[in-house]
C-alpha cells in the first residue's frame, strides 16, 4: 500500500498508479518516496502516435483512390477501347469514270483486322523479336527495355534504340500525336496500363497488327503481306513476316518497293533478333533468305485532278463511313475529259489560267479543267474561284 502522491490525505492505493499526460509518477521502493518521471515516454502515448500514422496512410490510400477513379474517367473519355479498332487513317476510296476506268485514288491501303492468335507462331514472334521480347510478361511498360535502350543509346551518342512496348505504340499510334514531349510519353504509358487492363494480350497485338504502318501508303499486315508479297497474313514464311517486321522501324525509307537492299538488311536484323530470342534454332535461322517483293506493280493512279478534288468529299458523303476500301462512280467521261485537256494544252494563253466545265443538259459533270497545269497549281479556278455573273 502506497500514499497517493497528489493527495495525501486520500485513502492510500492498493495498485500501483496509472499515468496520465506526459508527467507521470514513479515510486522508489527502497526510498518510499514518488517523483515525476519525463526520461522516457509514457504507455498511452505510443498508441496515440499509431494512431496518428494510421490516419495519414488512411488519407493517403483515399487521396490515391480518388486520383484512380479521376483517372480512370479521363482514360476512358479520351481513350475509349473501340478507338483502338479503328483505322489511324481514312481507308482509300477509288473514283472511276462513268464506264468504271478508275481515274484517281485517295486515302491508304488499310487491310482487314487480323486475329493474332490465328496468325502462325513465327510472325507474332517476329514482330516480339525486334519490338518487344517481353509483350507477354509485362503490363504494359517494360522497364528492362527502358534501361537497355537508354543504356544502348548512352553507348552509341544517340538516339539508337527505342523502350516502347507493342502496348506503348499501339496507345500511340490510336490515341496520341507523334510530339515527343514528356507529356505524352506519361499519357502513353497510362494509356498502355489502361490497355492492359481491358485487353488481353492477343487483342493488343492483333489491334497492334491491323493498324501498324508498313510504308508505301499501306496499314495492317493484311494489307501489307498482300501489297508487298500477294498472299494473306497467314501463308507468310518466315522471311516475309521479318521483312514485315523490320519495316516498322521506319517504314517509308526501308519499303521493299523503293528500297529492297535496306529492306533485306532490316530482314537479316529480325532474323537474327528471332534467333536471340529463342524463337528460331541457329539452323532454322541460317535457312532463311532474302526475300522478294512483287515484281508487277498495281496500275499507279493519278494522284490528284481537278475533278478528283470536288468531287471526292461528296463521293465520301454518299460512300458513308468507310472503314475498307471502297470504289465510287462519277459522272465524269474519259474522251470528253481528254479533248477538255487537249483544248486547254493547246489554247496558247501564254501566262494566263483557264477554267472550263462542261455538262450535259441533266446537269451531269462530264469533263472539268480547273487550270493549265494541276502540278504547278491545284487551286481549281473552275469551282473555287469567285468571278461576276458576267464573266461566269
Amino acid at each position: 500500500m502506497r500514499p497517493d502522491p497528489f493527495n495525501p490525505d486520500r485513502v492510500p492505493l492498493d495498485r500501483p498508479y496509472e499515468p496520465v499526460g506526459p508527467h507521470y509518477p514513479l515510486y522508489d521502493a527502497e526510498t518510499q518516496s514518488w517523483s515525476f518521471g519525463t526520461d522516457e515516454a509514457p504507455e498511452d502515448a505510443r498508441p496515440r502516435r499509431r494512431i496518428r500514422w494510421g490516419r495519414w496512410i488512411m488519407r493517403g490510400m483515399g487521396a490515391g483512390i480518388i486520383l484512380l477513379v479521376i483517372a480512370i474517367i479521363w482514360l476512358a473519355v479520351t481513350a475509349p477501347l473501340s478507338r483502338s479498332l479503328q483505322p489511324p487513317t481514312p481507308p482509300s476510296i477509288t473514283l472511276t469514270a462513268d464506264d468504271g476506268t478508275p481515274i484517281a485514288r485517295r486515302g491508304a491501303i488499310i487491310g482487314a483486322p487480323v486475329d493474332a492468335a490465328k496468325l502462325p507462331a513465327h510472325v507474332r514472334e517476329a514482330f516480339m523479336a525486334i519490338e518487344d521480347r517481353r509483350f507477354y510478361s509485362h503490363w504494359g511498360v517494360d522497364p528492362r527495355g527502358i534501361l537497355r535502350a537508354a543504356w544502348h543509346n548512352l553507348g552509341s551518342g544517340g538516339v539508337r534504340e527505342g523502350g516502347s512496348t507493342i502496348t506503348q505504340q499501339l496507345a500511340k499510334n490510336a490515341f496520341l500525336d507523334s510530339d515527343r514531349t514528356a507529356g505524352r510519353k506519361i499519357r502513353e504509358a497510362m494509356i498502355a496500363f489502361w490497355l492492359e487492363a481491358w485487353l488481353t494480350k492477343d487483342e493488343i497485338l492483333s489491334r497492334y497488327l491491323s493498324n501498324v504502318y508498313f510504308g508505301d501508303n499501306v496499314y495492317g499486315i493484311t494489307a501489307a503481306s498482300k501489297h508487298y508479297f500477294g498472299r494473306t497474313p497467314d501463308k507468310l514464311n518466315i522471311g516475309q513476316a521479318a521483312m514485315l517486321a523490320g519495316l516498322v522501324k521506319a517504314p517509308s525509307r526501308l519499303a521493299p518497293t523503293t528500297n529492297l537492299k535496306g529492306a533485306r538488311a532490316r530482314q537479316a536484323v529480325v532474323v537474327a533478333a528471332m534467333e536471340d530470342a529463342g524463337f528460331l534454332t541457329k539452323a532454322e535461322a541460317d535457312a532463311v533468305q532474302p526475300q522478294r517483293v512483287l515484281a508487277s506493280r498495281p496500275e499507279t493512279l493519278p494522284s490528284g485532278t481537278y475533278f478528283a478534288d470536288w468531287v471526292l468529299p461528296e463521293a465520301r458523303d454518299q460512300a458513308g463511313e468507310i472503314k475498307t476500301e471502297a470504289t465510287v462512280q462519277t459522272t465524269l467521261n474519259p474522251r470528253l475529259q481528254r479533248i477538255a485537256e487537249r483544248t486547254v494544252r493547246s489554247a496558247g494563253l501564254n501566262q494566263a489560267q483557264v477554267a472550263l466545265v462542261a455538262m450535259r443538259p441533266d446537269g451531269r459533270v462530264v469533263a472539268m479543267v480547273g487550270g493549265k497545269d494541276y502540278s504547278k497549281s491545284p487551286f481549281n479556278r473552275a469551282t473555287q474561284a469567285r468571278r461576276q455573273p458576267g464573266s461566269a
